[in-house]
């Protein structure tokens, strides 16, 4: 009954932040004209007398791998031992004793009570959709409006765990032996959003301005600026529970999950709100990003429904499994997706020429993706802004989710003649896939703006 654990079952995918930004964190900046979409303040920082606009924006894929091939194995060896213990019930003459079963409980039932807490696998990919986001100044509304289009996917895969259980033969049936069973089984969760977005951002420096007892106290190039953002999300969601003590009898799992995927798929939309302030002055800046104000809600699978009329018997024991396992609170049948709102600020320095701009972005709570993982960011990043067509765009930047992974990551990023930009971020930790060393997590950003 040995049990597969596969990245190959999920999507190819990138990091949260879209180009430069993946570099930068959540800062404003005029590198790009995603930063109007980071925060809704920054249209006004980001444009011009008129427009801005772009080719292709961006195409992003990440990852975020734990430990499978520990994970694989520990399994592998638990399902031999439960297969060699129900051979061993169907053979004449031999008896499954308690003494057995218990030794098999001891052996495995502290790596089962801690698998829940096992890194598995994210996976996630996003892209703009061409042309977007551009923003346009408007005189008539004084101030800069950015539309935005994408598409995203991600997945995700992590343990439930349970005890092995000893279950005392039924001598009412005829039964003799002891037996071993576990609820422990496989959460999958993905997740295809559609984002669309208009945001609107006002410079209040003439309000700044007007007399009053605090103007001599505002320098004339400084600018307050304010934005707002409404976004449209469609969302289609899919979880799915995998007993690790399934026999497969030969499908892969990633077989079962593909046939089982449209069954599972429940879509659903939502408007969001995001609110941005931005301070600008000669030598600083700093900023602050409430997203998704009024936290929309979305729905996911229901585990537990209609579990008799399942398309085959795996997918019975699965669904019966989710009846189990709700009952005991460990998971929630019919699951709902909040998009949390999550505050996050922001300050930059800039050296003389304004060439070298040097930024600190840090998330105030900590919130969770679609696919469950809790995440909050801190980031710090270095950027080097050229006016010249040939001499390249480059910045720097380290970025550390402060909850959940704790993963630490190292970015590089540059633009090349004008609107090109690729950036590129790998976590400082490793870990073993296939026998190989690779980073624990990685994200690349490739994109195509117009120069301004």
């Amino acid at each position: 009954m040995a049990t597969a654990i596969s990245p190959g079952f999920s999507f190819a995918a990138p990091s949260n932040l879209n180009g430069p930004m993946s570099t930068l964190g959540k800062v404003s900046t005029r590198q790009t004209i995603h930063s109007a979409t980071v925060n809704p303040a920054s249209g006004e920082y980001v444009v011009g007398k008129s427009w801005r606009w772009s080719y292709f924006s961006n195409i992003g894929l990440g990852y975020n791998v734990g430990e499978i091939n520990k994970l694989e194995n520990q399994i592998d060896v638990l399902s031999l031992e439960l297969d060699r213990l129900e051979n061993k019930v169907a053979t004449i003459n031999e008896f499954v004793t308690f003494a057995e079963v218990m030794d098999v409980q001891n052996q495995f039932n502290d790596f089962l009570l801690n698998i829940g807490q096992q890194e598995i696998l994210y996976m996630n990919v996003q892209s703009q959709i061409p042309f977007f986001p551009f923003a346009v100044r408007n005189k008539k509304l004084k101030g800069v409006l950015t539309f935005n289009a994408k598409l995203g996917a991600e997945a995700g895969a992590y343990f439930v765990d349970s005890p092995l259980e000893i279950v005392p033969p039924n001598p009412f049936v005829g039964e003799t032996d002891f037996k071993l069973q576990t609820d422990t089984v496989l959460d999958l969760s993905s997740a295809l959003i559609e984002t669309y977005s208009i945001a609107y951002s006002h410079d209040l420096k003439k309000s700044l301005l007007k007399k009053n007892k605090y103007s001599h106290l505002i320098n004339r190039n400084d600018r307050l600026m304010v934005g707002m953002q409404l976004n449209y999300y469609r969302a289609t969601l899919s979880t799915q529970l995998v007993a690790i003590d399934q026999e497969y009898e030969n499908e892969e799992l990633s077989d079962m999950i593909d046939s089982e995927y449209d069954h599972n798929q429940v879509k659903s939309a939502a408007p969001g709100l995001d609110i941005g302030v931005l301070w600008i002055s000669e030598d600083y800046k700093l900023g602050a990003t409430w997203k998704n104000v009024n936290e929309p809600r979305f729905k996911s699978t229901n585990l537990a429904a209609n579990c008799l009329n399942a398309s085959n018997s795996k997918i019975i024991h699965n669904c019966e499994l989710a009846e189990r396992l709700e009952a005991t609170g460990q998971i929630d049948p019919s699951p709902e997706y909040v998009m949390e709102n999550q505050i996050s600020v922001e300050a930059g320095i800039n050296s003389f020429d304004k060439q070298w701009v040097f930024s600190l972005g840090y998330d105030v709570n900590q919130i969770a993706d679609l696919s469950k993982n809790p995440y909050q960011w801190m980031s710090i990043s270095a950027s080097y802004y050229s006016d010249n067509f040939w001499i390249p765009r480059a910045r720097v930047g380290f970025r550390s989710n402060l909850v959940g992974s704790e993963l630490d990551f190292a970015n590089i990023g540059f633009t090349f003649l004008g609107g090109t930009h690729i950036d590129f971020s790998m976590s400082l930790d490793s870990t073993n896939v296939d026998n190989e060393k690779i980073p624990k997590a990685a994200s690349l950003n490739i994109g195509f703006e117009k120069r301004f």
